[in-house]
């Protein structure tokens, strides 16, 4: 669309208004009213428009035609996009079509001939033909980097993209498929994508939504704190193609849960009479990993997995599963009667009394992920992606949710929960309100529901399961186990292939529900949030760089201190920071001994021994891990050496090896802290009492004991002082802010700190970064790392 388009709107309506006057008041010319010559022909009228969609638009891996006859579903797995067949209840699969590499979301036009898809793995989206089958590819069309989210405008005249490694926005004419422009200044990580629908034709006058996937540090807030981050909404104008604010959702004061004291508080755990302990400290939470967005009346409702990362840890005060709320008429945070709208869902549940005979009883809802409302009346669903439900949710007056949660003990609540398929990512509801289908990634296949009875009433299969025995059958199980709070129920795979062993709803991946892997690692990768652990503040780190991407059985020592060597150690994860009974287990299902474990028996696995083998499900989700989790592509990887930013680039890799930068970060895993180049005695030493694996540490001056927040969750002084684990550079560019403990916003940031940069140098060499050209140089380099990247080999330190 032409950027002038208003202001030419604007001539035309003056143009009329002038000419009409002509007409009555002899006001352009002669007596005879228009003078010796005739007037000019009026302006062609704008196209008209296409059909108008009845409501606001979002994105997401489920779709539904206008007529109500189509469901669309993006495969990621597959790279092909399902067509179902749901007129009349038919609910068959009529075609799966190949399209590009990780399709995440699609959009279908508002006169639904066209579905456009997204391609996360090669920056393009492709056009299908949606008028009949076999819906053939019209075009493909290149956006940026690792595009997801995207919607039409209401009346199909042009497509928004959010490019989350780019992070930017593609505008794309819908008529002829080509970039009109790129909107800048998003944010960090763009994902989910909303649309505004003012009931008529011109588009010019909506605005488009647009989620920030992580929280955003609020300044002067100490990190770690349950509040030190923000959630941030870009507000776009659909008529200047610009971001004309940042909306900003605000951390919650309250979750409704107790912790046994605070860490950055200073306040020490306590026990009451007979030993038990007392949880009287409120808990915060600040909205994050939000990856979509949806519209009803004049709010937004964002799911999101809040994060309460003052320690100490317990399951049920870190993560909270909330459903933020945004008024696009002000672009502000929610509110009713003086109060925020945010809710969270969790809060009630634990009055509810759980059930033997019905396990959506005292079910928390972990992780949510999308949510869809119906047109005619003011409900909705929001689905759980880890605890593979979904919720329904209820709209009052103002617009405030309520999932009807009990207020007390001795109320019942009336929470709608309605069990699903493996890892839901998506839901949509037809425009008569009857049906809602949700999108499981995991078990590739739709669950469909009436929403009389609010009861599944068909599964229909959107992509074949992998056959039992392969490694893609084992990668998925390995990838359901990570996505899931509950269990893993794939009945398509055999028992050979770990499904089974893992009951569908015990309680062995978290308590209650409450917490799964991706809890904390979106998309396998990171949550960005410093967390005040056993050990002190620590940053989550990104799975996607825990094993050479050449070779899966070269692993990186895990965690800031390298006492984990296998995936398979965080059985102790499950059991400490998500309640859950573990996946290491006796011949009568009871969790495994280990020597220095505790509870009965030891009931955590020693951390001295291999733990591979120990489970079929923990070796399954550390195969995921090794080969499911793709490092994040630099939009700057493929940049050509001869231009201006090439030549940038190029003296900043010179500067790299200048500085034996390789030391700590060499090799294909561009990390030097690996396993296999362990002594044969590695020498564990302690850290302020924590365990840490000396051999591979790295001082390099960001660890300052004196900061307020270099504590340990029981309170006292933070481990660090022996250095940290050098962290993978492979897609450092999308990973800030940086550091252990999320200190540094930017590259920039962390290059500028002395003791790091020369750390490869003997001591009184010459600081090659000596001034700001140079580092700029190195700080453009290291956004350009991605798998494609040539690594250096490891080096020696000084």
């Amino acid at each position: 669309m032409d950027p002038f388009i208003p202001s030419r709107r604007r001539a035309r309506a003056a143009f009329a208004a002038a000419f009409a006057a002509c007409l009555t008041l002899s006001a352009c010319g002669g007596g005879g009213g228009y003078g010796d010559n005739p007037p000019p022909p009026p302006p062609a009228p704008p196209p008209a428009p296409a059909v108008t969609a009845p409501g606001p638009q979002s994105s997401g891996p489920i779709q539904i035609s206008p007529d109500d006859k189509t469901v669309w579903v993006a495969n990621p797995e597959t790279n092909t996009v399902a067509a179902l067949n749901v007129a009349s209840g038919a609910h068959q699969l009529i075609a799966e079509i190949a399209v590009g590499k990780e399709p995440r979301n699609l959009a279908v036009s508002p006169d639904g001939k066209r579905v456009v898809v997204a391609n996360a793995g090669d920056d393009t989206l492709t056009v299908l033909d949606a008028s009949a089958a076999p819906y053939a590819r019209i075009t493909t069309v290149k956006v940026g980097t690792e595009p997801y989210g995207l919607a039409f405008t209401p009346n199909g005249r042009r497509l928004y993209v959010a490019n989350a490694r780019s992070n930017t926005v593609s505008v794309v004419d819908a008529a002829s498929y080509q970039v009109l422009r790129t909107i800048t200044g998003v944010g960090q990580e763009p994902r989910g994508v909303a649309i505004t629908n003012n009931g008529d034709a011109n588009d010019d006058d909506e605005k488009v939504y647009v989620t920030q996937f992580f929280g955003v540090d609020r300044a002067g807030v100490l990190i770690g704190a349950d509040d030190y981050k923000e959630g941030h909404v870009a507000v776009i104008s659909a008529g200047t193609d610009t971001v004309i604010k940042q909306a900003v959702l605000n951390p919650l004061a309250d979750t409704g849960f107790k912790s046994n004291g605070s860490a950055l508080k200073k306040l020490a755990p306590k026990t009451d009479a007979a030993g038990k302990p007392v949880f009287d400290v409120v808990t915060g939470a600040f909205p994050n990993m939000m990856q979509s967005v949806a519209i009803k009346g004049d709010r937004a409702y964002l799911p999101n997995t809040c994060a309460s990362p003052d320690g100490p840890v317990r399951f049920n005060v870190n993560v909270q599963s909330c459903l933020s709320v945004l008024d696009t008429t002000t672009d502000a945070e929610g509110t009713a009667g003086g109060a925020a709208q945010t809710l969270n869902m969790n809060r009630g549940i634990n009055f509810e009394v759980g059930d033997p005979a019905d396990e959506r009883k005292r079910l928390f809802l972990a992780v949510p992920w999308a949510v869809a409302f119906k047109a005619h009346a003011a409900e909705g669903y929001a689905v759980s992606m880890s605890s593979n439900v979904v919720v329904k949710v209820v709209l009052d007056a103002d617009g405030t949710p309520s999932i009807n949660a009990p207020k007390a003990a001795t109320d019942p609540g009336a929470i709608v929960r309605i069990l699903v398929g493996q890892g839901p990512r998506g839901i949509v509801i037809d425009s008569t309100d009857t049906r809602a289908y949700v999108a499981n990634e995991n078990s590739r296949n739709v669950s469909v529901i009436d929403l009389a009875t609010e009861q599944v009433i068909a599964t229909v299969a959107t992509a074949s399961l992998p056959q039992a025995g392969t490694d893609e059958a084992k990668r998925l199980i390995g990838k359901a186990v990570f996505d899931s709070s509950t269990g893993v129920d794939l009945p398509g795979l055999s028992s050979a292939d770990l499904s089974g062993v893992v009951q569908r709803f015990p309680a062995r991946l978290s308590s209650e529900g409450w917490s799964s892997c991706h809890a904390c690692h979106g998309f396998g990768r990171t949550d960005n949030v410093a967390w005040v652990f056993g050990s002190g503040l620590r940053r989550t780190s990104s799975l996607h760089a825990t094993f050479n991407p050449k070779d899966a059985n070269d692993i990186k020592l895990l965690n800031h201190s390298a006492i984990n060597n296998e995936v398979q150690d965080f059985q102790n994860n499950i059991l400490d920071v998500s309640g859950g009974l573990g996946l290491i287990v006796d011949a009568a299902g009871n969790t495994a001994g280990g020597a220095n474990g505790a509870g009965p028996g030891g009931s955590k696995p020693p951390l001295d021994v291999k733990n591979a083998g120990r489970s079929a499900q923990l070796d399954a989700l550390a195969f995921y891990v090794a080969t499911g989790i793709g490092t994040p592509r630099s939009p700057l990887a493929a940049e050509p050496a001869g231009t201006a930013l090439g030549l940038k680039i190029g003296r900043g890799r010179q500067l790299f090896a200048d500085a034996n930068c390789a030391s700590c970060h060499g090799g294909p895993g561009w990390a030097s802290g690996r396993f296999n180049r362990l002594p044969a005695q590695p020498t564990i030493s302690l850290d302020q009492g924590v365990p840490v694996t000396f051999d591979v540490l790295r001082d390099v001056g960001t660890f300052i004991a004196t900061d307020l927040n270099e504590i340990k969750q029981n309170g006292t002084p933070g481990a660090g002082a022996l250095g940290f684990n050098p962290p993978s550079l492979l897609g450092t560019f999308a990973l800030a802010p940086y550091l252990h403990n999320g200190s540094a916003p930017t590259l920039l940031d962390v290059m500028t700190l002395r003791k790091h940069r020369t750390s490869g140098l003997p001591v009184g060499a010459i600081d090659p970064f000596d001034d700001a050209g140079k580092l700029a140089d190195i700080v453009q380099f290291l956004q350009t790392i991605d798998t494609s990247t040539a690594p250096f080999d490891i080096t020696p330190g000084p």
